[in-house]
């Protein structure tokens, strides 16, 4: 028996959770620091939670997504142009997704991630979100983007995948029944 996480699915889920609570994240965030920096921030945590599940399913260490987590988090404070600061988002996205997590082909991977990163990212900008509901749905979609990367590496679900030891009883009972299904006809 074979369990899958589906990961396409789970960042489909993942950017609408992260969607609904972009908004709220940066008014509570904003009462202790400037808007702008508040917003990179919870860009940050968004992109941090994601990475942490990539590393999961990619069956890599925590610690190695540390660095950049980190390097990205100094840019939060230390940046001044939410501009430049999404789009090292994207490069960070892309160095722990295709450098880290599940690497590949060079060739095929930079394509993916220059497609999916930017073609995301200038999505997000061409709709130019300027209220709440804006920025949340551009949140949502930047991620439903973000989910074709599993589309284009179909066979990262295969090592996603569990294998499951089934009781003996079950597997005698199964084949069983199957026999006597087969058996009737």
């Amino acid at each position: 028996m074979k369990i899958t996480r589906r990961p396409m699915l789970t960042t489909i889920l993942y950017g609408l959770l992260c969607g609904i609570s972009f908004v709220p994240t940066v008014m509570v965030i904003s009462s202790f620091v400037y808007w702008s920096t508040a917003f990179r921030l919870a860009i940050w945590l968004t992109l941090a939670g994601y990475l942490v599940i990539l590393t999961k399913w990619g069956r890599a260490s925590l610690l190695s997504i540390l660095f950049p987590l980190l390097l990205l988090l100094l840019l939060v404070f230390w940046g001044d142009t939410n501009a430049a600061f999404l789009f090292l988002a994207l490069g960070v996205l892309s160095w722990v997704r295709s450098g880290i997590c599940f690497q590949g082909g060079l060739l095929k991977t930079l394509g993916a991630e220059f497609a999916l990163c930017l073609g995301g990212g200038a999505l997000v900008a061409f709709f130019t979100p300027h209220s709440a509901v804006t920025w949340g749905l551009a949140v949502w979609m930047f991620f439903l983007v973000q989910s074709l990367y599993f589309v284009f590496f179909r066979d990262l679900g295969e090592g996603v995948e569990e294998k499951v030891e089934l009781d003996p009883f079950d597997l005698a009972r199964s084949q069983a029944e199957r026999i006597l299904f087969t058996g009737l006809r």
